[in-house]
């Protein structure tokens, strides 16, 4: 998806942006790894609107299309963690209920276990199948 969103503004600078931003949220995984916070971590705090506007500020000093590349990056990773039955707080602190559309099956955050289960769900083929078929509609148009 980050790739999508930097075929719109195809320049070194954004495609960094959109890709190293649009997977900042999981970097939460290398923090319960290190056993710095505990495994509710995962898809809390970096997985909310706050996060994502906090980010998009960082980047305002730089730039004002980076720092809306950055938000919607973001937001993008969002809607993709919606068909999880994990859910998102994405209006957190300000509310704790969790969002999902659970189309498929949370089957964890790290290992086999977790790209073996959510790659035997039907919904994870449609899905991924979706973006990348539109990934390669913008190549298409860009090249």
């Amino acid at each position: 998806m980050s790739l999508i969103i930097a075929s719109y503004d195809w320049r070194p600078d954004t495609i960094a942006v959109a890709v190293g931003v649009h997977f900042l949220p999981n970097l939460d995984v290398a923090l319960i790894k290190a056993k710095l916070v505990k495994e509710d971590f995962h898809c809390s705090i970096t997985h909310t609107l706050l996060f994502a506007i906090i980010t998009g500020l960082f980047f305002l000093p730089f730039s004002r299309r980076l720092a809306l590349i950055a938000f919607i990056s973001l937001v993008s990773h969002y809607l993709a963690d919606l068909g999880s039955t994990i859910g998102q707080k994405l209006f957190w602190p300000i509310s704790q209920k969790k969002f999902t559309i659970a189309l498929w099956e949370d089957t964890g955050y790290w290992g086999k276990k977790m790209w073996f289960g959510y790659y035997r769900q039907k919904w994870a083929w449609i899905t991924e199948t979706a973006v990348f078929a539109f990934l390669i509609y913008r190549f298409i148009v860009i090249f």
